[in-house]
């Protein structure tokens, strides 16, 4: 028996402890033998409603919490974490139900206004979702996560200097943590879109100042200014970036109506017809999560399609399409440098958006071709100065056309074709830059 040599009261202690100390599997293994033997067993179900919640199981973890639910309808715990859950798992109106089930039980639960608040601020119920929200904030200001909240809301109705306040105070208070240093990168640029010279630039260099050695702060800070001298983002900022959305990247992109891989899919057309006879060596440059992939697996020969990428997170995405042979985590112009000689084609979109100086760039990206290998890339255009490239305030890089063809040139490169196309919106905005293609010569 399950129960032989320790009690119920006993293993449950161990699981919780086994919880607390990141055990996961083991603490869910005993807490799923708990409820077998008991099903009125409340904190064991709540215990493995916690692990799945970790686990990001949240319909698993909705269903256990439930169940101690069921077993102690006027104990609050099981509500807040079910409140919790359906917010996570994006059922907005559960998540409502259940967290005024706790205010009615709990009336300064901060965390149930919490939950409210951002509950009706997905639901773009702005004045509830401020109310919740500044009542959590009353009842526990220390809490980072609260002032977030409470930019979004404000941002959301477009009182920019309280959001800015509110986004500042939660970096300060979490002590300078990346979720909140990238949420404020993004708020500043949301406001600097507005109002470039106005607040955001303040905030731009309070955020400069006070993380000097953070590459999130030091990129968006640097870019809200359009300071001079950045000549590529660095590695760090992209890194933490891209394995934060990852996840949700695609469909950010659909969001965005993002068309650069479709149009790379018409010069590969274009350039090599529809036939599946040319077996080259190819290399996805910055492959991100695959989304060239489709349309450049045809033209590779056996065991030749590669991506490289400097995030582990969109690696996961990319292999998951199984579209590629080798992908390889590495800084892009490390990588090219290591490789002479070794392909065909080069295909990189909206990669080289994060360069400005684009000389070693180029040079690396001949060296890695074969004698008449060919790259097809994209680039944003600088429509706001006469500078070769501009670090706009995005976090991207724009360039000139004419600066783009020059440096193709002087690294051994014949411009073979270019276009003009709409990359992407941005907000209402429609981006628009180059898809280009070049033979080493």
């Amino acid at each position: 028996m399950f129960f032989k040599s320790k009690s119920s009261q006993a293993l449950t202690n161990y699981a919780i402890d086994l919880y607390e100390a990141g055990q996961y599997k083991k603490a869910k293994k005993i807490c799923r033998k708990l409820v077998n033997a008991d099903s009125a067993n409340y904190t064991a179900y709540i215990n493995l409603g916690n692990i799945y919640f970790i686990e990001k199981n949240y319909t698993a973890a909705i269903e256990a919490y439930l169940k101690a639910d069921s077993l102690k309808k006027d104990y609050y715990p099981a509500k807040i974490n079910l409140a919790n859950s359906y917010l996570e798992a994006g059922d907005f109106a559960a998540a409502v139900r259940y967290a005024e089930d706790v205010l009615r039980l709990d009336s300064d639960c901060a965390l149930a206004h919490n939950i409210l608040g951002s509950a009706y601020l997905e639901q773009d119920r702005i004045p509830q979702a401020l109310s919740h929200l500044l009542q959590a904030e009353k009842l526990d200001s220390k809490d980072p996560w609260i002032h977030n909240y409470l930019s979004q809301a404000y941002q959301k109705n477009n009182e920019i200097s309280k959001a800015l306040s509110q986004g500042w105070k939660a970096v300060l208070l979490s002590g300078g943590e990346e979720a909140h240093h990238i949420n404020f990168g993004y708020l500043l640029y949301e406001a600097a879109m507005d109002n470039e010279n106005g607040e955001a630039r303040k905030y731009a260099s309070l955020w400069l100042e006070k993380f000097p050695f953070d590459k999130i702060a030091q990129h968006m800070g640097n870019a809200i200014k359009n300071a001079a001298g950045v000549t590529k983002a660095n590695d760090e900022y992209l890194q933490n970036i891209f394995d934060v959305f990852a996840e949700n990247f695609e469909e950010v992109l659909a969001g965005l109506e993002y068309k650069t891989p479709e149009h790379i899919g018409g010069f590969l057309n274009d350039l090599y017809g529809e036939k599946h006879k040319h077996r080259l060596r190819i290399l996805d440059a910055g492959c991100g999560t695959g989304l060239c992939g489709k349309y450049l697996k045809k033209y590779a020969g056996f065991f030749s399609l590669h991506g490289v990428d400097l995030s582990a997170g969109m690696l996961e995405q990319a292999k998951a399409k199984k579209l590629y042979n080798k992908l390889f985590h590495e800084e892009l112009n490390a990588f090219l440098s290591a490789h002479k000689n070794d392909y065909d084609l080069i295909v990189s979109a909206d990669v080289f958006t994060y360069f400005g100086a684009l000389d070693s760039l180029f040079e690396n990206l001949a060296s890695a071709l074969k004698k008449s290998g060919r790259v097809i890339f994209s680039v944003t255009e600088n429509k706001y100065n006469e500078q070769n490239y501009f670090l706009h305030i995005s976090g991207r890089f724009v360039h000139s056309f004419d600066y783009v063809k020059s440096v193709l040139e002087n690294s051994g490169f014949r411009l073979e074709k270019a276009e003009k196309s709409m990359l992407r919106k941005e907000g209402d905005d429609e981006v628009w830059g180059y898809v280009v293609s070049a033979r080493r010569q």
